[in-house]
């Protein structure tokens, strides 16, 4: 099954279907770590708690200014 960070989701489905929220606990959020995921529009890439991509590297290009690394 192909998973799909939260902007890609938008963009190619028009909804975001949280494959990817939660794989980045709160608690590591807080702590300044993000998981590393597979997704399928952009590569490999880190994801916040909501599963939207952090990763300015991205095929995606960091999907604009969408970046909340805190």
């Amino acid at each position: 099954m192909a998973d799909f960070c939260k902007q890609c989701s938008t963009e190619l489905f028009g909804k975001d279907f949280e494959d990817f929220k939660g794989i980045t606990a709160k608690e590591d959020w807080a702590e300044g770590k993000a998981a590393v995921v597979l997704c399928e529009g952009c590569g490999s890439i880190q994801v916040d708690t909501d599963g939207a991509c952090i990763s300015k590297d991205c095929i995606e290009k960091g999907h604009g200014d969408i970046h909340r690394w805190t």
